[in-house]
């Protein structure tokens, strides 16, 4: 007969592995854009962060370049609990909550500094606590860039030079209606779904920061990239509400921390890959032009009327703290 100790040991051990076993939890967390986009970059540190923190308990796995999806059904699956974290633009949440479309507001912020204290203060905390009751939960803003219109008919030098252009924009409405105001052709889609429609010319341009052109590798299907920097896309770092639901307040916090950690990795990683881009999309081939200050305020002026309508869209209250806070962030 084996020592009492030994069997209590014994039992001990399949009690614990048994536990163990049981309080393992494994997550999704999709992305929109390649393993080289600051996205799934900052996505690869999330998971890492989060299995650090749980003493591998909470195991992230990242899906990559639309794997589950564009921005829009991973939203969806977040929602219905079938997925567990995402980071689309800012500009898809506003399809459910309409104050995020302040953010998108063309010519709005002059630099990151800006954007970092509007999404970092009470606006970005207002925003993302609005997100629970339609399924979601906010922990962090993150960062794609300032966007920049590209095309293969010819530069863009002055506002009269976007019309006539058949230009992808994001399946948002305010993006759509921003590059009709411009003359521009709109073709809502999915980035997934870009760099074929630039190769088979069913669109002429697309908009997006340095580093998806450069990720998506749209150098190879466009000839000109314009510094029109109409818009700042921030993203959301959000996560399933039925998946937040069950977990611990342990786990919860251990989850915030990553995010918080990730969210200066991501931030920190896109600014420095869009100030070294521009130099190796044109030694790749692309011919690109500053727009100057004067070309883009008449780009804004012509655009009062879609800056009026998002403005109010949002609701009066929100649309003033936004550029309260960006007046606020420009003082010395």
């Amino acid at each position: 007969m084996q020592p009492f100790w030994k069997i209590a040991l014994a039992a001990a051990a399949i009690a614990a592995s048994a536990l163990s076993g049981a309080q393992e939890i494994k997550a999704r967390f999709g992305t929109s854009l390649p393993d080289s986009h600051p996205q799934t970059l900052g996505a690869r540190k999330f998971a890492e962060r989060v299995e650090a923190k749980t003493a591998g308990r909470i195991k992230v796995a990242v899906y990559s370049a639309g794997q589950l999806g564009s921005d829009l059904q991973m939203q969806a699956a977040l929602q219905g609990g079938t997925q567990e974290f995402a980071a689309p633009s800012t500009a898809t949440l506003a399809g459910l909550v309409k104050d995020f479309g302040v953010l998108g507001l063309p010519f709005s912020f002059a630099d990151e500094k800006e954007a970092d204290a509007v999404l970092d203060g009470p606006l970005g905390r207002k925003l993302l606590a609005q997100l629970p009751a339609r399924g979601l939960v906010g922990l962090a803003f993150w960062e794609n860039g300032f966007r920049n219109v590209t095309n293969n008919k010819r530069p863009i030098v002055r506002a009269e030079d976007i019309a006539g252009l058949k230009v992808r924009t994001m399946q948002n409405s305010l993006y759509i209606d921003m590059f009709s105001g411009l003359g521009a052709n709109a073709v809502p889609m999915s980035v997934t779904e870009l760099f074929t429609a630039l190769e088979s010319h069913a669109v002429d341009a697309q908009e997006n920061p340095y580093t998806v052109v450069h990720a998506q590798k749209f150098y190879d299907v466009q000839k000109y990239l314009s510094t029109t920097g109409h818009a700042y896309d921030a993203l959301a770092l959000i996560v399933s509400k039925k998946f937040w639901d069950r977990l611990s307040a342990a786990d919860r916090q251990a989850v915030q921390a990553a995010a918080a950690e990730a969210t200066v990795y991501e931030r920190t990683t896109s600014r420095a890959l869009n100030a070294q881009l521009r130099a190796e999309l044109a030694h790749l081939g692309m011919q690109i032009n500053d727009v100057s200050p004067q070309e883009r305020a008449r780009m804004r002026e012509k655009l009062q009327p879609v800056i009026a309508k998002y403005t109010a869209g949002a609701g009066e209250e929100t649309a003033r703290e936004f550029f309260a806070a960006i007046e606020q962030a420009r003082k010395p």
